[in-house]
């Protein structure tokens, strides 16, 4: 469960702090679930970037991956679209 006010995620007993940034990934994710929403795109509407690096996006999208999943190598929820984006399965 995502609190978005809190800034928290809350998965089984344990409860994860997440920054601005992990929120707004998982809000505007949550927005679109089933959707493939391009790195470009959560750049451009997060961060207000036009063509910088997708990196930054991976490394917070990986840290998501850690507080979220059961096993952040292979993703269930938070799943990588080869060569387009993420989406979120839920």
């Amino acid at each position: 469960v995502v609190h978005p006010r809190r800034h928290e995620l809350v998965r089984g007993k344990k409860t994860h702090a997440l920054s601005f940034y992990e929120v707004e990934i998982v809000r505007l994710l949550h927005e679109r679930a089933g959707e493939v929403v391009s790195r470009d795109e959560l750049l451009e509407k997060i961060w207000g970037l036009q063509g910088g690096s997708s990196r930054s996006v991976d490394n917070f999208v990986m840290k998501l991956r850690k507080k979220l999943e059961d096993d952040a190598a292979k993703p269930r929820h938070i799943v990588t679209v080869y060569g387009m984006g993420y989406k979120l399965v839920v």
